[in-house]
């Protein structure tokens, strides 16, 4: 028996799942070229949700911030999208601003820390705020 059909390419045979898997690798690589250690930075300030909440909690206790901004709603990951988180001094010093939504007006919270052992410990925390001029509040100075 002579078989004169040609065989067919391997893309012929596996386009199917060979375009998507390929299409998707693409994306997820362009998105980390772009984004650069950003996921990861945000993520892992993300997985440690008590150290912005601890300072949140500081900010809306603080006579000064409640007057000018009026009460701050809670922290949730957009806040944190919004703003900016630096590691430094191999993981152990973080510098994180982020957006405090009052009911009289928006803010921004700074938070700098510093890890020792497994906890963080809080070097400074001030709220700016822009409008109608800038101004900052300290909150908490070692």
């Amino acid at each position: 028996m002579n078989d004169s059909t040609p065989k067919k390419s391997w893309l012929t045979r596996h386009w199917k799942w060979a375009f998507p898997s390929t299409t998707i690798a693409l994306l997820i690589t362009v998105f980390f070229y772009f984004t650069g250690d950003a996921t990861f930075r945000y993520g892992s300030a993300h997985m440690q949700p008590g150290l912005i909440k601890e300072a949140y909690k500081m900010a809306n206790k603080n006579d000064t911030v409640v007057q000018k901004l009026g009460e701050i709603s809670e922290y949730n990951f957009l806040r944190l999208i919004e703003g900016e988180v630096m590691y430094s001094n191999n993981n152990n010093t973080v510098n994180i601003t982020v957006k405090l939504l009052g009911s009289k007006k928006k803010g921004m919270l700074d938070i700098l820390a510093h890890r020792q052992n497994d906890t963080w410990e809080y070097q400074k925390i001030t709220v700016r705020i822009k409008k109608p001029k800038k101004e900052t509040i300290e909150i908490f100075k070692k």
